[in-house]
């Protein structure tokens, strides 16, 4: 079993997909226009229509909103309001969008089909949220035991200098950013063996992650880590070309627009191939113990 094999096979599989992965763009674009047209709308109310983009020409203004006065409290309350519903809206639909493109990338011979689509979002949707749930807590732990424990410990002490507690961040910063890659492995194995086998009950679906990642743990760290490089590195090109680019007519805003919209859509690409290129391990990891059983028994 090969790293290069699993990529193939998973990069392969996310292009018969594509249309998949404009199905959950669009369902997130959606989400976020949601929460976007009523923000624009009390801007306006509070700033004025004409107002509006001379405050933010160059980019966050503070003070333009400390000189609200009542209007502050009424957008700060609609802001609220809208991240949470946001925020909860937005865990849940990842939930059913992540199940979908798991299922369209199962197998080596499946053809785009929105049913199959929707179809695994749904069947898979408690699953896939407790799954995500159960794990991201489990991260969140790790966090706090490797990197705020020690530095609230250290911070403490009246022995520790300050150079000596910044060393033990990066310390502990640098264990959890090697740990957080085999985290990711076992939320996508468990993911993908519940897309596998979907009526397997969640705790037996997140051992069997924890039992892929560690069975074959050279491998699928290394695959892993490329594949969240490749996200590093489009978020790099991100940075470099969102912040700075400041349209000054509508035909720049509608450009800034697509060109955004393009970019998220590869990053989609992306998540997708790293569903995809898991599921390709896991079929060979799964295969191989097969062929060594049935070895045995002969």
């Amino acid at each position: 079993m090969k790293i290069s094999t699993s990529l193939g096979t998973g990069f392969r599989r996310t292009l018969k997909t594509k249309k998949s992965i404009l199905i959950a763009w669009f369902c997130i674009l959606i989400l976020v226009l949601v929460f976007a047209f009523p923000l624009r709308s009390s801007l306006r109310s509070a700033f004025g229509s004409s107002m509006i983009t001379e405050k933010f020409t160059d980019g966050m203004n503070i003070e333009a909103f400390t000189d609200l006065g009542p209007a502050f409290k009424s957008l700060m309350s609609f802001f609220t309001a809208g991240f949470l519903f946001t925020f909860l809206s937005g865990f849940l639909l990842n939930a059913f969008l992540t199940a979908g493109l798991f299922g369209s990338v199962k197998k080596n011979d499946m053809k785009f089909s929105s049913r199959e689509f929707f179809s695994s979002g749904a069947g898979n949707f408690p699953g896939f949220l407790l799954i995500s749930l159960i794990l991201s807590l489990i991260i969140d732990a790790l966090f706090l035991l490797i990197i705020v424990l020690p530095a609230g410990i250290a911070s403490v002490s009246e022995t520790i200098s300050d150079s000596t507690i910044f060393v033990i961040l990066v310390i502990t910063g640098a264990i959890y950013l090697f740990i957080l890659p085999v985290m990711f492995l076992v939320v996508d194995y468990a993911r993908a063996f519940k897309t596998a086998i979907e009526d397997v009950s969640i705790f037996r679906a997140i051992g069997k992650g924890f039992s892929l990642t560690f069975s074959n743990l050279r491998k699928s760290y290394g695959m892993m880590l490329l594949l969240i490089l490749a996200q590093i590195a489009l978020g790099i090109v991100v940075m470099l070309i969102l912040p700075g680019w400041k349209p000054g007519t509508v035909g720049g805003v509608f450009l800034l627009f697509i060109v955004s919209q393009l970019l998220f859509i590869m990053r989609l690409f992306l998540k997708t191939w790293r569903y995809a290129s898991v599921t390709s391990m896991m079929n060979e990891i799964e295969s191989g113990n097969i062929n060594t059983i049935e070895v045995k028994e002969l």
